[in-house]
């Protein structure tokens, strides 16, 4: 039974620390469309980011929703992990639903993203698909300054200092000040 406690420790700690690329949509983060290094990139007019900000404002309190029920979860997993007498079968289900909440956040996160694609132009879209890889190693490298790893990193795109933001780098949501 020890054994089987360890195994599944190590299984519920290999999901929990995942790489959240595969949560991410494929775009910059934040509200993008406020950045203005995207906004000149892009050559974003205010009424399209009037249209972006709309679409992220209707689907905001979901995003909170959807993350508060995915922590839920974890926390859930991580408790009957760290019970000294688990029951797999238990830890089986409550992973099977983290996984299903974590799938529904990021279904939502990728919804908003393609609504907000209609918004954008042909040409601008391009664009947003031609710089996927920079963004994808702004994610990283943002992840890897996260608990102390390294020093605090000028959020992109900004040139400013500030603490980061779990919400940028695990579930996808985009964070409400930028």
């Amino acid at each position: 039974m020890k054994r089987l406690v360890a195994i599944l420790s190590v299984l519920a700690a290999a999901v929990l620390a995942r790489p959240a690329d595969a949560q991410l949509p494929e775009g910059p983060l934040g509200k993008w469309w406020k950045r203005p290094v995207v906004v000149r990139m892009l050559n974003l007019s205010s009424e399209q980011q009037g249209r972006l900000e709309d679409i992220f404002s209707r689907r905001r309190r979901e995003f909170v929703d959807l993350k508060a029920d995915v922590e839920r979860r974890q926390i859930d997993v991580e408790e009957l992990v760290a019970a000294k007498d688990s029951d797999p079968k238990k830890v089986a289900a409550s992973v099977d639903a983290l996984e299903q909440s974590r799938l529904r956040l990021r279904k939502a996160a990728t919804m908003m993203f393609l609504e907000q694609k209609d918004v954008l132009s042909a040409a601008q879209w391009q664009q947003i698909l031609d710089r996927r890889d920079e963004w994808r190693k702004e994610r990283q490298m943002g992840r890897r300054g996260v608990g102390g790893d390294g020093p605090e990193r000028p959020a992109p795109g900004t040139g400013r200092q500030r603490p980061p933001r779990p919400s940028e780098r695990r579930y996808g949501e985009p964070p409400a000040d930028r």
